[in-house]
C-alpha cells in the first residue's frame, strides 16, 4: 500500500504510552528502585527486640544462685566435718575422764580399804591387847619356873633373887610353890621380870611384846 493511501484507513495497533507522563510510583510493585515495597516484595523477617537489662538481671540471678548452692554445699560439708571432729572429740574427753573416775574410785578404795584394814586392826588389837597380855604373862611365868624347876633341881633349896612388880613376883611364887626355895623381891618400875639365883639370871620377854603392842596401838 502505498504511503498516500495507507494514511487515510484507521490505525487498529495498540496505541503508545508515554511513560513520561505517568507518575513514577503508577505501578509501585513493579518499581525497581524499592524492592522491598510492594505485593511481590522479598521482607526480611524483623529481629525480636531484646532487652539487655533484663538479660543482665536474670544472668546475675542465675549467678548469685549457683553462688549461694555452692556455699551452702560446702557450709553443709563445713559443718558435717565440724560434727564428726566434735563428736571424735566428746569421745576421747569421755573416754579420759572415765579412764580418771575409774583410777579415782580404784585409788580411793585402796585407801578406803587401808584405812579400814587398819582400823580393823587397831580395833582388834586394843580388844585381845589385854586378853593376849595376861596369856603371855602366865605362859612367860610358867615358863619361867620351869626352867627355875629345871635348873636348881627338885627338892633343892636355892636364895632366889625376884626384881620386878609385886604381882609377877606373886603368880611366879605360886607356880613354883617349893618349901626350899627362900624368895627375895626387889620391886621395880619395869614390867619385866628377872630372876637371879647362883650363876642364872632369867628374864622373861614382857616388855618386848608390850612395846610391839604399843607400836601397833600407836
Amino acid at each position: 500500500m502505498s504511503a498516500s493511501i495507507s494514511r487515510y484507513l484507521k490505525d487498529f495497533s495498540a496505541p503508545r504510552i508515554d511513560l513520561s507522563r505517568v507518575p513514577p510510583k503508577y505501578f509501585p510493585d513493579l518499581n525497581d528502585d524499592e524492592p522491598g515495597i510492594g505485593a511481590f516484595a522479598m521482607r526480611e523477617p524483623s529481629e525480636p527486640k531484646i532487652d539487655i537489662e533484663a538479660e543482665r538481671r536474670e544472668a546475675f540471678e542465675e549467678g548469685r544462685r549457683e553462688a549461694q548452692a555452692e556455699l551452702l554445699a560446702a557450709q553443709a560439708d563445713e559443718i558435717a566435718a565440724l560434727e564428726v571432729r566434735h563428736a571424735a572429740e566428746l569421745e576421747a574427753m569421755r573416754t579420759r575422764c572415765e579412764n580418771e573416775i575409774a583410777a579415782m574410785i580404784y585409788d580411793r578404795f585402796c585407801d578406803t580399804g587401808s584405812q579400814l584394814a587398819a582400823m580393823i586392826a587397831d580395833q582388834t588389837a586394843r580388844v585381845l591387847a589385854p586378853v593376849m597380855d595376861a596369856t603371855l604373862r602366865e605362859k612367860a611365868l610358867s615358863d619361867l619356873a620351869r626352867m627355875i624347876t629345871h635348873s636348881i633341881g627338885a627338892g633343892e633349896g636355892c636364895r632366889i633373887t625376884v626384881k620386878g612388880p609385886l604381882a609377877l613376883f606373886e603368880a611366879l611364887k605360886r607356880h613354883l610353890d617349893d618349901e626350899t626355895l627362900v624368895f627375895r623381891h626387889q620391886e621395880t618400875d619395869d614390867i619385866d621380870l628377872s630372876v637371879e639365883f647362883g650363876d642364872s639370871i632369867l628374864v622373861t620377854r614382857l616388855a618386848a611384846w608390850a612395846d610391839n603392842v604399843g607400836k601397833v596401838l600407836a
